[in-house]
Protein backbone atom coordinates (compact mmCIF):
# COMPACT_ATOMS: atom_id res chain seq x y z
CA UNK A 1 0.00 0.00 0.00
CA UNK A 2 1.67 3.35 -0.99
CA UNK A 3 0.27 5.47 1.77
CA UNK A 4 2.04 3.12 4.47
CA UNK A 5 4.07 4.56 6.78
CA UNK A 6 5.63 1.39 8.13
CA UNK A 7 8.34 1.82 5.96
CA UNK A 8 9.16 5.64 6.65
CA UNK A 9 8.89 4.32 10.70
CA UNK A 10 11.18 1.43 10.21
CA UNK A 11 14.17 3.86 8.66
CA UNK A 12 13.97 5.97 10.96
CA UNK A 13 14.24 3.46 14.11
CA UNK A 14 17.28 2.03 11.85
CA UNK A 15 19.16 5.37 12.47
CA UNK A 16 19.13 4.54 16.14
CA UNK A 17 22.68 2.70 16.07
CA UNK A 18 26.27 3.88 16.78
CA UNK A 19 28.94 3.62 14.17
CA UNK A 20 30.87 2.05 12.63
CA UNK A 21 30.11 -0.79 14.93
CA UNK A 22 26.35 -0.70 14.18
CA UNK A 23 25.38 -1.68 17.89
CA UNK A 24 21.61 -0.58 18.83
CA UNK A 25 21.95 2.79 21.02
CA UNK A 26 19.32 1.86 23.32
CA UNK A 27 19.40 5.03 25.35
CA UNK A 28 17.79 6.75 22.46
CA UNK A 29 14.99 4.38 22.33
CA UNK A 30 14.65 5.35 26.12
CA UNK A 31 15.21 9.01 25.49
CA UNK A 32 12.69 8.97 22.57
CA UNK A 33 9.86 6.84 24.26
CA UNK A 34 10.83 7.03 27.74
CA UNK A 35 10.73 10.70 28.15
CA UNK A 36 7.44 11.08 26.74
CA UNK A 37 5.78 8.18 28.51
CA UNK A 38 6.80 10.22 31.71
CA UNK A 39 4.92 13.37 30.08
CA UNK A 40 1.86 11.39 29.34
CA UNK A 41 1.29 9.58 32.72
CA UNK A 42 2.62 12.66 34.30
CA UNK A 43 -0.40 14.72 32.66
CA UNK A 44 -2.76 11.92 33.32
CA UNK A 45 -1.90 11.79 37.02
CA UNK A 46 -2.65 15.80 37.05
CA UNK A 47 -5.39 16.19 34.72
CA UNK A 48 -4.38 18.27 32.68
CA UNK A 49 -6.59 19.43 29.75
CA UNK A 50 -5.97 22.02 27.37
CA UNK A 51 -8.21 24.98 26.58
CA UNK A 52 -9.67 25.42 23.23
CA UNK A 53 -7.32 28.15 22.63
CA UNK A 54 -4.31 25.79 23.84
CA UNK A 55 -5.24 23.40 21.77
CA UNK A 56 -5.82 25.21 18.75
CA UNK A 57 -2.40 27.14 19.56
CA UNK A 58 -0.54 23.60 19.46
CA UNK A 59 -2.34 22.41 16.38
CA UNK A 60 -1.13 25.56 14.27
CA UNK A 61 2.41 24.64 16.19
CA UNK A 62 2.25 20.77 15.27
CA UNK A 63 0.32 21.42 11.82
CA UNK A 64 4.19 24.08 10.78
CA UNK A 65 6.49 21.84 12.62
CA UNK A 66 5.01 19.39 9.99
CA UNK A 67 5.17 21.08 6.89
CA UNK A 68 8.80 21.82 8.17
CA UNK A 69 10.02 18.14 8.19
CA UNK A 70 7.62 17.53 4.59
CA UNK A 71 10.06 20.59 3.30
CA UNK A 72 13.02 18.43 4.55
CA UNK A 73 12.27 15.47 3.38
CA UNK A 74 11.51 17.37 -0.01
CA UNK A 75 14.80 19.00 -0.33
CA UNK A 76 16.55 15.56 0.51
CA UNK A 77 14.52 14.29 -2.51
CA UNK A 78 15.84 17.29 -4.68
CA UNK A 79 19.49 16.32 -3.95
CA UNK A 80 18.76 12.94 -4.45
CA UNK A 81 17.08 13.74 -8.02
CA UNK A 82 20.28 15.92 -9.09
CA UNK A 83 22.58 13.13 -7.90
CA UNK A 84 20.75 10.94 -10.21
CA UNK A 85 21.15 13.10 -13.39
CA UNK A 86 24.81 14.25 -12.33
CA UNK A 87 26.15 11.32 -10.15
CA UNK A 88 29.08 12.61 -7.51
CA UNK A 89 32.22 10.36 -8.07
CA UNK A 90 31.73 7.05 -5.93
CA UNK A 91 33.69 6.39 -3.28
CA UNK A 92 33.26 6.02 0.31
CA UNK A 93 33.05 10.34 1.05
CA UNK A 94 30.07 9.81 -1.56
CA UNK A 95 28.29 6.98 0.43
CA UNK A 96 28.71 8.16 3.81
CA UNK A 97 26.63 11.60 1.91
CA UNK A 98 23.87 9.66 0.26
CA UNK A 99 23.68 7.60 4.12
CA UNK A 100 23.83 10.40 6.22
CA UNK A 101 20.91 12.20 3.57
CA UNK A 102 18.75 8.94 3.78
CA UNK A 103 18.95 8.91 7.73
CA UNK A 104 17.97 12.80 7.89
CA UNK A 105 14.87 12.10 5.66
CA UNK A 106 13.83 8.96 7.38
CA UNK A 107 13.99 11.10 10.92
CA UNK A 108 12.21 13.99 9.13
CA UNK A 109 9.48 11.62 7.83
CA UNK A 110 9.15 10.37 10.86
CA UNK A 111 8.99 13.26 12.50
CA UNK A 112 6.34 14.88 10.33
CA UNK A 113 3.95 11.96 11.30
CA UNK A 114 4.77 12.28 14.64
CA UNK A 115 3.86 15.90 13.98
CA UNK A 116 0.48 14.98 11.92
CA UNK A 117 -0.54 12.45 14.68
CA UNK A 118 -0.06 15.48 17.17
CA UNK A 119 -2.35 17.46 15.38
CA UNK A 120 -5.14 14.83 15.40
CA UNK A 121 -5.19 14.46 19.28
CA UNK A 122 -5.11 18.28 19.56
CA UNK A 123 -8.18 18.56 17.12
CA UNK A 124 -10.06 15.62 19.65
CA UNK A 125 -9.16 18.03 22.15
CA UNK A 126 -10.91 20.96 21.16
CA UNK A 127 -13.59 18.84 20.55
CA UNK A 128 -13.55 16.72 23.87
CA UNK A 129 -15.21 17.74 27.24
CA UNK A 130 -14.42 15.94 30.63
CA UNK A 131 -12.23 12.72 30.99
CA UNK A 132 -11.55 12.57 27.46
CA UNK A 133 -9.79 16.48 26.82
CA UNK A 134 -7.54 15.13 29.82
CA UNK A 135 -6.84 12.14 27.74
CA UNK A 136 -6.81 13.63 24.49
CA UNK A 137 -4.24 16.39 26.52
CA UNK A 138 -2.54 14.31 27.36
CA UNK A 139 -1.49 12.10 24.08
CA UNK A 140 -1.20 15.23 22.08
CA UNK A 141 1.24 16.79 24.99
CA UNK A 142 3.21 13.72 25.42
CA UNK A 143 3.53 13.40 21.38
CA UNK A 144 4.64 17.00 21.37
CA UNK A 145 7.58 16.14 23.82
CA UNK A 146 8.45 13.26 21.07
CA UNK A 147 8.62 15.92 18.42
CA UNK A 148 10.58 18.28 20.51
CA UNK A 149 13.13 15.66 20.68
CA UNK A 150 12.91 14.38 17.18
CA UNK A 151 13.33 18.17 15.95
CA UNK A 152 16.50 18.45 18.64
CA UNK A 153 17.60 14.99 16.83
CA UNK A 154 17.23 16.72 13.12
CA UNK A 155 18.76 19.90 14.01
CA UNK A 156 21.71 18.52 15.72
CA UNK A 157 22.36 15.84 13.48
CA UNK A 158 22.31 18.72 10.73
CA UNK A 159 24.50 21.09 12.61
CA UNK A 160 27.26 18.03 13.07
CA UNK A 161 27.11 17.92 9.17
CA UNK A 162 27.43 21.17 8.29
CA UNK A 163 29.90 21.66 11.29
CA UNK A 164 32.00 18.47 9.57
CA UNK A 165 32.42 20.07 6.06
CA UNK A 166 33.28 23.73 7.79
CA UNK A 167 36.39 22.10 9.20
CA UNK A 168 37.10 19.76 5.97
CA UNK A 169 37.13 22.81 3.61
CA UNK A 170 38.93 25.02 6.52
CA UNK A 171 41.80 22.21 7.10
CA UNK A 172 41.74 20.99 3.01
CA UNK A 173 40.74 17.38 3.94
CA UNK A 174 37.96 17.28 2.28
CA UNK A 175 37.12 14.17 0.65
CA UNK A 176 39.98 12.31 2.18
CA UNK A 177 37.58 12.55 5.24
CA UNK A 178 36.42 8.54 5.98
CA UNK A 179 33.37 7.78 7.04
CA UNK A 180 34.37 6.59 10.83
CA UNK A 181 35.99 10.11 11.26
CA UNK A 182 32.35 11.78 10.49
CA UNK A 183 30.45 9.17 12.81
CA UNK A 184 29.40 12.04 15.44
CA UNK A 185 26.69 13.42 12.48
CA UNK A 186 25.55 10.40 11.32
CA UNK A 187 24.93 7.84 14.63
CA UNK A 188 21.35 8.72 15.27
CA UNK A 189 21.47 11.14 18.01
Amino acid sequence: MKASPWQLIRAHYRTFVRYPSGDRMIQDYMLFWGLPLVALVACLIFGVSLSKGGSAGLLTTTGLLSAFFFGVMIQIAERALDWAEHPPPPGSDTTWQARFLEEIAANAGYASLASVAAAVFFVLATLARGTALTIFSSIGLALGVHIVLLLLMVLTRVFALISQRLTDVSTGYGANVTPMKKSKAGNGS
